[in-house]
């Protein structure tokens, strides 16, 4: 079995993601492999990866779920991202149009002022 074999747990050595646990999923060529798991799900060099002795049995172009079902029966957990499309709407705040009356009964009764006329 060769060091960078699909299914290698690794640590990430460079990047904004750099000490963070992923799992090889894919060989693309020579210098890269598709990795997964506390990172995105993304194209690496394997120059920024550092394998680990351990090894999870997935398959070729595994799902982000099936990766972290592989990582928890060795004894990782990965606390599940939110997704952009799935964060929740922050609730809605109430306006002032809200808060005016809507019915004749409702609206407070103002006295009526005149008008000046202009010049005089």
């Amino acid at each position: 079995m060769a060091l960078l074999d699909i299914g290698r747990v690794c640590i990430k050595t460079a990047g904004r993601e750099a000490g963070k646990i992923a799992v090889i999923v894919d060989k693309i060529d020579n210098k890269f492999v598709l990795v997964d798991g506390q990172v995105k799900r993304r194209k690496c060099n394997i120059m920024h990866l550092e394998p680990t002795n351990k090894f999870v049995k997935i398959k070729k172009a595994a799902s982000h779920e099936d990766v972290i079902k592989a990582l928890a029966s060795v004894g990782i957990e990965i606390k599940e991202q939110q997704k952009p499309w799935k964060a929740k709407k922050p609730e809605k705040k109430e306006t002032k149009a809200e808060e005016k009356p809507k019915t004749k009964e409702e609206k407070v009764k103002r006295p009526k002022t005149k008008k000046k006329k202009n010049g005089k």
